[in-house]
């Protein structure tokens, strides 16, 4: 038993830390809330870590186990890049952009990936009917056979209840199951909680260390039980698992998945097919056969005039982040680089000021193969202030990011006018946009758009499937090339 571990924390923890991380874990598994034989016997061992850990003199001793392991602190590296070096002094609020690159210095080898423990949940919903649940079916089984024989599948499928098809069965045994795969039928309303819960209970109840995967399918909505969801996603992040999505066709809620998946840092995507469908729970399966880190989270203690106004992952997946006190931007791929995009809006800044701290804090990276699994880096992010400034070269990776991100924003701003009834300025915006993309040759992407302007002249809406077609398009856009070597 690894009293860090259990209690989530890096080895350098403060006491402060510890007492946090004791009373969060504590109120989670105490007997009271929990009567679970399991859960009680976890509280007390949680009693014991944290008697050890608050202990000077015990937590000395303890550590005397690790002296080798904590030595092994370069395996993951991390640059910043600034929209500008210096800030100008100026009597008004100003946009500033930092790039944040993330990589791991270790390579993986066939013979020390990590294992998967994938569950599906998948909507069986009577709108999942007909030719649509046949080749998702038919894909699914052929997706298993990607896996590596000790890796760990589930599959759950939900309408309005939620049904256990195979739980936690390793891939080299899946081939006992297929008829199960292919006798799923269709029937009943969309009810999304019910599926994830299933699904989180199933992946609770596996090892720790192994990298745990939440896939919703779904074509739908799910009604009055969406803020539920997202604490259900939430508290599962909390406890290591990774959520993704993919919505199917045109009616399914976009805004309220994605919600979900930027919470543990995860990606929604959208599919018209089952072809679609399969391609992309294939990528994200060889992503996470080389998934170095589960989740890296990153604190801000930002200045009182700094704050942030937008996060957005630009690779290896991409999404939209939660702005917070503190972030997850998701994990790290084994070879790729881990890239977010913040901007930061700065108040006017007191005549007086030669340098402003935008943001001190810390990285902390969860590392499943590692002994003591959660790794911390500090960082203290400075720029000079000065009343004039020179015109200076920003970094060309920095200024493609700012361009996409402004494309995808156009469509984000376009939505909200429709919301609010502005559709002469949601209708010059999207044309703004199109003028841009067809620049860059997205000549299918730009009809899509031109359509949409028609839609929203002569309905004040756009269709589903052109609103998802231009925010998953735009989106695309942003993906960064990896770098030929780290930097």
């Amino acid at each position: 038993m690894n009293y860090y571990n259990l209690l989530g924390l890096p080895f350098d923890a403060t006491k402060d830390e510890i007492r946090k991380a004791y009373f969060d874990s504590a109120k989670k598994f105490h007997p009271d809330v929990n009567s679970s034989n399991d859960l009680e016997d976890k509280f007390l061992k949680i009693q014991e870590a944290y008697d050890v850990l608050i202990d000077e003199s015990k937590r000395v001793e303890y550590d005397t186990q690790f002296s080798n392991e904590i030595k092994k602190d370069n395996l993951i590296q991390f640059n910043a890049y600034y929209s500008r070096s210096v800030i100008p002094l100026i009597s008004e609020e100003q946009v500033f952009y930092l790039l944040l690159d993330i990589f791991s210095t270790e390579k993986f080898t066939d013979d020390n990936l990590p294992t998967i423990n994938l569950c599906l949940v998948v909507d069986t919903s009577t709108s999942m009917q007909g030719a649509i649940l046949d080749k998702i079916k038919f894909e699914i089984a052929n997706l298993f056979k990607l896996l590596k024989p000790e890796d760990v599948i589930s599959l759950v499928t939900f309408s309005d209840r939620p049904e256990i098809i195979f739980s936690s069965i390793k891939v080299e045994e899946v081939d006992k199951h297929i008829s199960k795969i292919y006798a799923i039928n269709a029937s009943g309303s969309t009810e999304i909680l019910k599926g994830l819960n299933e699904g989180v209970n199933i992946l609770n109840d596996n090892e720790q260390s192994q990298t745990k995967l939440l896939y919703l399918i779904t074509d739908g909505h799910t009604y009055g039980d969406e803020e539920d969801c997202i604490e259900l996603i939430r508290n599962a992040s909390d406890d290591g698992i990774i959520f993704q999505a993919i919505g199917v066709g045109e009616d399914w809620n976009d805004d309220f998945l994605d919600n979900l998946s930027k919470i543990s840092g995860g990606e929604t995507q959208f599919v018209t097919t089952a072809q679609e469908l399969y391609n992309s729970l294939k990528d994200k399966l060889m992503n996470f056969g080389v998934l170095f880190s589960k989740s890296t989270k990153i604190s801000f203690n930002l200045h009182p005039n700094v704050k942030i106004n937008y996060a957005f992952r630009l690779s290896p997946e991409l999404s939209r982040l939660e702005v917070a006190p503190e972030i997850n931007l998701g994990g790290i791929y084994s070879g790729k680089h881990l890239r977010v995009i913040f901007e930061l809006i700065i108040d006017e800044l007191p005549d007086t000021m030669n340098e402003i701290r935008l943001s001190y804090g810390s990285i902390k990276v969860e590392i499943p193969k590692k002994l003591i699994r959660t790794v911390r880096f500090f960082y203290d992010f400075k720029r000079a202030v000065f009343p004039k400034v020179e015109k200076e070269t920003i970094s060309p990776v920095l200024v493609d990011a700012v361009s996409s991100l402004s494309l995808y924003r156009l469509q984000e701003k376009a939505r909200e006018d429709v919301k609010e009834g502005e559709y002469m300025d949601a209708s010059k915006r999207l044309h703004h946009l199109a003028t841009h993309l067809i620049s860059k040759g997205n000549r299918d992407l730009v009809k899509t758009i031109l359509t949409e302007v028609e839609n929203i002249q002569q309905t004040q809406h756009f269709s589903e499937l052109g609103k998802k077609r231009i925010k998953y398009g735009t989106r695309a856009l942003l993906m960064l090339p990896e770098p030929s070597g780290e930097e």
